[in-house]
């Protein structure tokens, strides 16, 4: 089953946000995103290095 490119990106967002971070990485206005990895609901993995070259657009969500 195919998978809208929103919910893709959603996934990926989730993933972002739960992965495991470096203490030491830092991150400055211009520098490439730190890539990741993720599986969608259809157990395919994704990098997001999968998508260079292309737009990719993260929502985040979040409550308190």
């Amino acid at each position: 089953m195919r998978r809208s490119p929103f919910a893709l990106a959603a996934m990926l967002a989730a993933l972002a946000l739960a992965a495991p971070r470096p203490a030491q990485a830092t991150l400055h206005a211009g520098d490439p995103a730190p890539d990741f990895r993720g599986t969608d609901l259809d157990g395919v993995s994704h990098h997001l290095t999968d998508f260079r070259g292309k737009v990719v657009i993260l929502f985040v969500l979040g409550s308190s």
